[in-house]
């Protein structure tokens, strides 16, 4: 019996012998797995630690350097919506919150079907008393240091021009020709907005009269109908011809660039106006909601705004329509001086850069032979100049148009732009680069597709912000240029929505620096590009195309081909 046991234990340590060798490769794996995941645990938590260092350092220098960026109410410093958790079923009231923030936008529909209750909820723009983001930075003596730096390129730039100006043509001219030429006909279109101003002012009443017809039509439901509809189609034609009018215009009058930037910026501008009062106060009259609870009854009349309302409106610094905003409480003449005389230096900045610059490279275009390696030069020597443009744009519109106009009109709310140049991705830029269109597309347009055309679809959405958007400053471009040139659209509506996500996941700082490296080149290639075209059409002597496909080629490339 022992014997057999013997050979059966042989027999099995015989039969368990081949298997040792995968064990040991089983086991080398499951080391070497191991170790993988330490080494990525470890770079990973590496990571994150240095992140929450740096978060603790940044809060730190804030809490020393930035106190005005550190305060306990998120909605009271650099964040401008809030998520409201139950539709809003009070009245507005014309004063804001005690804190200095105003109502938002109430929602009357209050029951809405299930696929509609099981969308997700989308904030409301709030107002809030408070300095632009640069207006508080600039109090830092750091943050000072670099303004100073920006006012001396000022001065040499106006040094160059003042030199070569003396040294070259014999006589010194500051870029006077540049305003002079930009500015012509401006008084056809100081006209035209006074007249578009008529219309804007006239629809307050046509609006109004909607509201009265509506209510006393009340008890025929389909006479209401129709005439609400009638009323919808009619506006909307109102739209199309403002818009028409205003383009056709620049082309009848032969308007320059500045002027014609000047006349259909300020049609674009006063469009959005109109629709957001419309949009707003549509909203509660349909919903039958009075300014105080026994207003409708008392007067038999549905609310509208009085027309000083709208008449602040119209000029406010906001594209986001309300009955009233935060106000400050004085004028301060200092802060609004500057602001203007910053203004004017920028002006005779873009003039300099325009004559030392983009006139150097470009007025010769299709008159010189050109090839890729002059073509690159060309590119290259506008990367500078065009970021200057870039920054100063900015700087110009943003900053110290509307600091100076809200400073005139005591608006509270300075929050025009965010930290856009922190950004890493280009979701954070395009929604703080320009906050307030940024607002009016959210508020207008987002907010309208994402509830009631696309059913709770972001995607769809947020594409067709920014076809709208595109096709906008394709818009003003090409009339102002007088030019079929669709580079701004391109570079917006297809390089721009494609960097959106393709730059989600990208890391912080690799972020941060592909930002800014594809905003030069991107700048530097549009400006490039329309001056090509522009002085092509001038320079050039092309014959009539005698086909669509070649009304479609840019004179850059009929120039030379």
């Amino acid at each position: 019996m022992e014997t057999e046991k013997l050979d059966k234990r042989g027999e099995r340590e015989e039969h368990a012998q081949p298997r040792l060798p995968d064990l040991s490769f089983v086991r080398d794996k499951l080391q070497k797995f191991q170790s993988k995941m330490l080494s990525d645990f470890e770079q990973r938590l590496s990571c994150m630690v240095e992140d929450v260092l740096q978060d603790l350092r940044q809060r730190e220098l804030r809490a020393h350097e930035f106190p005005n960026f550190e305060r306990s109410d998120r909605k009271s410093t650099w964040h401008n919506r809030v998520t409201s958790q139950a539709p809003a079923d009070v009245s507005d009231s014309p004063n804001g919150h005690a804190n200095g923030t105003s109502h938002p936008r109430p929602r009357h529909q209050a029951q809405k079907s299930g696929q509609k209750q099981r969308q997700r909820q989308l904030p409301e723009k709030v107002f809030v008393a408070r300095e632009s983001y640069l207006t508080a930075l600039l109090q830092v003596e750091h943050m000072r240091t670099i303004y100073h730096i920006f006012y001396i390129i000022l001065v040499m730039f106006l040094l160059n021009v003042i030199c070569h100006d003396y040294f070259v043509e014999g006589r010194i001219d500051l870029g006077l020709n540049t305003f002079r030429g930009g500015l012509r006909r401006l008084h056809w279109v100081m006209g035209v907005w006074l007249l578009e101003h008529v219309f804007v002012l006239a629809l307050y009443f046509a609006f109004r009269g909607w509201a009265l017809v509506r209510h006393k039509l009340k008890p025929h439901s389909a006479l209401q109908r129709f005439w609400s509809h009638s009323c919808l189609i009619l506006y909307i034609s109102s739209q199309l011809v403002f818009c028409f009018v205003s383009t056709s215009l620049c082309l009848k009058f032969n308007l320059p660039f500045v002027s014609a930037c000047v006349l259909l910026l300020e049609s674009t501008r006063l469009l959005m106006k109109m629709h957001a009062f419309v949009r707003y106060n549509a909203e509660r009259v349909l919903g039958g909601k009075a300014k105080k609870e026994d207003a409708e009854e008392a007067t038999g009349r549905p609310f509208v705004p009085p027309l000083s309302c709208y008449t602040y409106f119209l000029f406010a610094p906001t594209l986001i329509y309300r009955d009233s905003y935060p106000r400050t409480s004085h004028i301060r003449w200092k802060f609004a001086l500057n602001r203007l005389l910053e203004v004017v230096a920028i002006a005779f900045l873009y003039a300099f850069i325009h004559e030392r610059h983009i006139h150097e490279h470009f007025a010769q275009y299709g008159l010189e032979p050109m090839g890729p390696s002059q073509l690159i030069l060309k590119l290259f020597g506008m990367m500078l100049p065009s970021a200057v443009i870039f920054l100063c744009g900015f700087y110009l519109i943003l900053h110290s148009w509307l600091n100076f106009t809200s400073e005139l009109l005591r608006f509270g709310d300075r929050m025009f732009y965010k930290d856009w140049w922190t950004s890493h991705t280009y979701d954070g830029y395009y929604r703080n680069w320009n906050v307030v269109v940024h607002d009016w597309l959210y508020e207008y347009v987002y907010k309208d597709m994402y509830t009631h055309v696309f059913r709770g679809s972001k995607v769809a959405a947020s594409l067709a912000v920014f076809m709208i958007s595109a096709l906008v400053h394709e818009q003003v471009l090409g009339f102002a240029l007088q030019m079929f040139f669709p580079v701004m659209f391109f570079f917006f509506g297809v390089v721009g929505v494609a960097l959106v996500f393709l730059m989600r996941s990208a890391p912080k700082v690799l972020g941060n620096i592909f930002l800014w490296f594809s905003l030069i080149l991107g700048n530097a290639s549009l400006i490039s590009l329309y001056a090509m075209e522009h002085y092509a059409l001038k320079n050039c002597d092309l014959s009539q195309p005698e086909s669509w496909t070649e009304r479609l080629l840019p004179a850059v490339w009929r120039c030379y081909n």
